[in-house]
């Protein structure tokens, strides 16, 4: 219920709106994340792209109902530096370093499968 309303008055990605290549929209989502910019989260990734965490499947809407509600709310925010990164094609796999937030610094690969400037599908593991 939170994620419907929460997408209602934000800005919604809708693969083919905006013209980016993979490596490019995968900036704009870390972008965004660092900022804790939710309506800009969700002009990146899909409402319904599938999002794999480790401990189950969300969507999009849900990941950004939960950066809105949770994780970007934390003090001190977390901060998303990219390290190392491969494209191919429609993928973009990326170890990342996570500093701040309530588990201090850890490290993750995440690999974001793109269409149409929207992330669609994003494997995050930690």
């Amino acid at each position: 219920m939170i994620a419907v309303a929460l997408m209602s008055v934000l800005s919604v990605c809708e693969p083919g709106a905006v013209v980016r290549t993979p490596a490019e929209t995968v900036d704009a989502f870390v972008a965004a994340y660092n900022a804790r910019d939710v309506a800009a989260v969700g002009a990146v990734l899909s409402p319904q792209a599938r999002v794999f965490d480790g401990q189950g499947g969300l969507t999009g809407a849900q990941v950004i109902a939960n950066y809105g509600t949770r994780i970007f709310v934390i003090d001190p925010p977390y901060v998303m530096r990219p390290l190392q990164r491969m494209a191919a094609g429609d993928m973009v796999a990326q170890t990342e370093a996570y500093t701040g937030g309530e588990l201090g610094t850890f490290e993750g690969l995440t690999v974001y499968r793109v269409e149409g400037g929207c992330i669609v599908e994003m494997s995050v593991n930690r």
